[in-house]
């Protein structure tokens, strides 16, 4: 049996592990890689921190699940520990309902309450946080975070590592383009370019200053 390692000892690497004691009724989790350790209160974490990510050779027995929010920054690393032969393990929550036809890639992370409809297609790394929505035929790229309330609806489609602010609805059959986000409490009605912030209701892009992963 593979160990499970999460990758980010953050406030979303401590949910990520109490999501993984629900599904299992006990602890799987060997420990966490944070290259920003110093920073972590141990005690918080109830888990061993072994090592920094940047520094982490990957084995066979392991897998890997990427608790790290920043869609650039998941997108960054899970390329990188892909290319060091990490695999990744999908984490879906009992209370998340997905659709027997949907399709998830490895090491997505469907939370309490997230629903993912029918023919839907989730990417690589892709979160659905508490309540997020990805409707029937929506498709979401790689690493796109999808943040509380927030809805991608019918036929949308997200680009690579796409980011929905809390309770952002993405309107059917609408497109958000690549390192795109839509801001909290915005509606998207017409498609977004790549590389925008859309805010309001209705949306309205502007280009996204990018500062690169955290």
């Amino acid at each position: 049996m593979k160990s499970t390692i999460i990758v980010g000892a953050g406030g979303f690497g401590r949910e990520v592990l109490q999501y993984l004691k629900d599904i299992h009724g006990h602890d799987p989790v060997r420990g966490f890689l944070d290259d920003h350790a110093t920073t972590v209160e141990p005690a918080s974490l109830d888990k061993e921190i072994l090592g920094r990510i940047s520094d982490w050779e990957p084995q066979p027995d392991e897998e890997f699940v990427l608790a790290v929010g920043n869609p650039e920054a998941r997108l960054e690393l899970g390329r990188k520990l892909a290319q060091r032969g990490a695999r990744f393990r999908s984490v879906i929550h009992p209370l998340a309902w997905v659709a027997s036809s949907a399709e998830l890639g490895d090491g997505c992370i469907v939370a309490p309450f997230a629903t993912v409809g029918a023919n839907a297609t989730l990417a690589d790394h892709v979160v659905l946080t508490f309540y997020a929505s990805v409707a029937h035929d929506a498709r979401v790229g790689e690493a796109s975070a999808l943040s509380p309330h927030s809805v991608a609806n019918g036929g949308s489609q997200l680009g690579l590592a796409t980011f929905l602010g809390t309770a952002a609805i993405v309107n059917p059959l609408k497109r958000v383009g690549d390192h795109s986000k839509v801001a909290a409490g915005s509606v998207v009605y017409r498609d977004v370019p790549p590389g925008m912030l859309a805010s309001g209701n209705p949306a309205r892009p502007r280009p996204l200053l990018r500062s690169g992963p955290a």
